[in-house]
């Protein structure tokens, strides 16, 4: 008997993250249950998919690679994941040939392996299956996956193929619904075979003679024999005894086993165990505070667990290494024991379940990205880029935003990306990628969650012996980088006008200077004089150009809806005698304001307020040639995009002018268009800018992207970036500072004052 040995509770939370619920036609009912297996594959029966597709059940023909819709309840109930059909194993009679009669209690085969398009994310993972017995006391669950629907069953009969399973006359019983999920026996950890059928009573009064809450179900033993006649076997579920313990429910882990196979690094794990805690009565409290954590079971008679039992524990048990090494790393106090511990957990790498977190620091540190994840889901994706820009991030950190429902599987990703490339002092260990996230994270969190994080991560760093100055030297790259993103630059506000009879390339200029205060200070007027581009350029470039700031100067133009095609951003400022080129668009957050259109709609003020607000929590909508007529991109704005603040145009240019509109008069605030495209078949062309990224880094991207394009005459793309950031005036609702107040804040003698060429 093993020292530590599972709790019901928790092995039933495993399991049932491998639940599988097995979609009907029309995507709302449930047609059965199925079991994840391992990678992409999953298993359910034969007649369950007979009865997603509508047919009837016990249909022996093979219906081919069809696609169904499943979702694991673990995750989401109703959040459908496609499948298709690998392997059919048809229902077909016992001892005969022909198909399976109605009314038929029982029969063999009926088994069907499907296929997802990509692994699921954690905490959907797979469970240990062991053979079959009679006596067994097992549990089944609707394929909804609700808590309360869990049947408890007893194997009373097992003649090889089939075991007969009687339930108590209290609490749920097998029903439609049940079949093809898993039976899972809570004393051995395992799945032992899947519901098949029920024995029902006949039509009519019920007799105490009667069959009541019977049912049925194929054992492993079976399954196996039944998926190698097809060649579907699975090779990677594992087919022995049970280990008599799981994983931590809490954790939040994939998988219940993860060492199945080569014991050497068991065995490797023994010796720095035994130097570690070589005294039974410290064994003892380490191992009984580490078995309270994973919520496991323990001996009750006072004996200290084997260090052998413990490095199987370590090597089977997720998470169970960091956590004995959070109570082991303060009780040591010379370089001995820290280097015993240290190759404790560099051993631990070479597992599959060990991870990088403790159970409590998972905890702690899930529940903060969580909450800082619905309040901003921009801050975690923001944080990893720049954290770690060299590192191919997981698929759920490359959008703009993270769902909270995500946090769990990118936390977990996260968690395998070891290792920090920079230097570390004393041959200490590097700072995991993880930890440098973090500190991203806690740079731009808000009050006592950057203090929390950082203390968290203090913490960590400590346990796992990284140099304090590793971390102080990330806490430092982490700082800067949010004082770069955060920092308001210089803020200018142009406005351009003309006059009926002012030549079509030249407008009228007023520019605008905003103060820290948030008072404006007029730069430059509008004379009776219109200017060129380049005039209005080097105009532009001299007011962002003197004031002070170490953040790029955003230059928000205001045009008349006739010039919103117009390339501000390619006029050209420098002077005649400098060397090198100044568009406006390479050296500046260039964008272009149109309140013309929006205040033609009495709703357009607070649609912009409502959708600026939610530019963090919204997605972006592309307007394509999906959207047949203006009065369908409309509708979408009003439903499904009610909160919708970026949108990304493609068409001719005139198709795009009325998008353009619509979406402005709308309280649009973020509208993207290449000006140059020819149509849809140019939408991909501003890719690089990734339109679809973090909103408000977009207006630096758009700048890279111009950069790039000014310089190769191979890249036809312009976009232009309309960003009517609502807390920012117009030029019309501009407080204007008095000029004899001028505070110097820009560094320019001559705030306040008109400047004209």
């Amino acid at each position: 008997m093993s020292w530590f040995t599972a709790s019901h509770d928790n092995v039933s939370a495993d399991a049932r993250g491998a639940l599988v619920r097995v979609l009907a036609a029309d995507r709302t009912r449930t047609a059965g249950a199925g079991v994840y297996l391992s990678g992409r594959k999953l298993l359910t029966c034969a007649h369950v998919v007979n009865a997603a597709l509508g047919r009837p059940v016990l249909t022996p023909d093979n219906p081919g690679a069809v696609h169904l819709g499943i979702a694991f309840p673990v995750l989401s109930a109703v959040d459908e994941r496609p499948v298709r059909l690998v392997a059919w194993v048809p229902p077909r009679p016992l001892n005969r040939h022909g198909p399976v009669l109605d009314g038929s209690l029982e029969w063999e085969g009926d088994l069907a392996v499907l296929e997802l398009d990509e692994e699921p994310p954690a905490p959907v993972g797979p469970i240990p299956w062991r053979e079959m017995q009679r006596g067994q006391q097992v549990r089944a669950w609707y394929g909804g996956g609700q808590a309360f629907s869990y049947a408890d069953v007893l194997v009373g009969d097992w003649d090889g193929r089939i075991g007969y399973l009687d339930g108590q006359l209290s609490g749920a019983a097998v029903d439609e619904g049940y079949s093809g999920g898993p039976l899972f026996s809570l004393d051995d950890g395992a799945a032992v075979g899947l519901v098949m059928g029920r024995v029902a009573a006949p039509a009519g009064p019920l007799s105490a003679q009667h069959t009541l809450r019977r049912s049925w179900g194929m054992g492993w033993q079976s399954v196996l024999r039944e998926l190698a006649l097809v060649g579907a076997a699975p090779d990677t579920c594992e087919r022995g005894p049970a280990t008599g313990y799981a994983s931590s429910g809490a954790s939040g882990m994939r998988g219940t086993r993860g060492f199945a196979g080569d014991e050497s690094v068991r065995d490797m794990m023994v010796g720095p165990l035994h130097s570690l805690l070589a005294n039974p009565a410290a064994r003892l409290d380490h191992a009984s505070a580490l078995a309270i954590e994973l919520g496991l079971r323990t001996r009750a008679d006072g004996s200290a667990p084997t260090v052998e039992q413990l490095a199987d524990l370590l090597c089977a048990t997720q998470r169970a290494l960091p956590t004995l090494s959070e109570s082991l790393a303060p009780t040591l106090s010379g370089a001995h024991g820290r280097g015993e511990l240290n190759r404790l957990l560099a051993l631990g790498r070479l597992t599959e379940v060990a991870r990088l977190l403790s159970v409590a620091e998972h905890r702690f540190l899930l529940a903060k990205l969580e909450h800082l994840t619905q309040h901003d889901p921009g801050l975690v994706p923001r944080a990893a880029t720049a954290a770690l820009p060299y590192v191919d991030l997981p698929r759920s950190l490359q959008a703009a935003r993270l769902a909270v429902s995500a946090v769990p599987a990118a936390l977990l990703e996260l968690e395998g990306r070891y290792g920090d490339g920079s230097p570390v002092p004393d041959e200490s260990p590097r700072l995991p990628a993880l930890l440098r996230v973090v500190e991203y994270v806690a740079a731009q969190a808000p009050g006592m969650a950057c203090q929390a994080l950082q203390e968290w991560s203090g913490r960590v760093a400590a346990r796992l012996g990284i140099h304090a100055s590793a971390l102080a030297e990330r806490r430092a790259d982490a700082a800067r980088w949010s004082a770069r993103a955060t920092a308001t630059g210089v803020r200018v506000l142009v406005e351009l006008d003309r006059h009926d009879k002012d030549p079509a390339d030249r407008y009228r200029c007023s520019v605008w200077r905003m103060r820290a205060d948030g008072t404006a200070a007029r730069t430059v007027t509008a004379t009776e004089r219109p200017r060129t581009g380049r005039e209005i350029a080097r105009l532009i470039r001299e007011v962002a150009g003197g004031a002070e700031g170490d953040g790029i100067a955003l230059v928000a133009v205001t045009v008349t809806p006739d010039a919103l095609e117009l390339p501000v951003d390619e006029w050209d400022g420098a002077d005649a005698d400098e060397y090198i080129r100044a568009p406006l668009g390479e050296d500046f957050h260039l964008v272009l304001r149109c309140p013309q259109i929006r205040r033609r709609s009495s709703t357009g003020v607070r649609d912009l307020k409502r959708r600026w607000n939610a530019r963090h929590q919204s997605d972006m909508l592309v307007a394509d040639h999906g959207i047949g007529e203006e009065t369908q991109l409309v509708r979408l704005l009003k439903t499904t995009h009610r909160d919708t603040a970026r949108v990304f145009v493609h068409g001719s240019a005139a198709r795009r002018s009325q998008l353009v509109r619509y979406c402005l008069a709308m309280g649009v605030p973020v509208v993207l268009w290449d000006r140059e495209a020819a149509g849809t078949d140019d939408s991909r062309r501003l890719d690089t800018a990734r339109p679809d990224g973090p909103v408000d880094e977009l207006p630096e991207r758009v700048r890279h992207f111009r950069v790039d394009a000014y310089a190769d005459k191979a890249v036809a793309a312009r976009p232009t970036l309309v960003w009517e950031d609502a807390g920012l005036p117009l030029p019309d609702e501009l407080e204007l500072a008095d000029p004899a107040q001028g505070d110097g804040s820009f560094g320019d003698p001559m705030t306040g004052t008109e400047q004209a060429i």
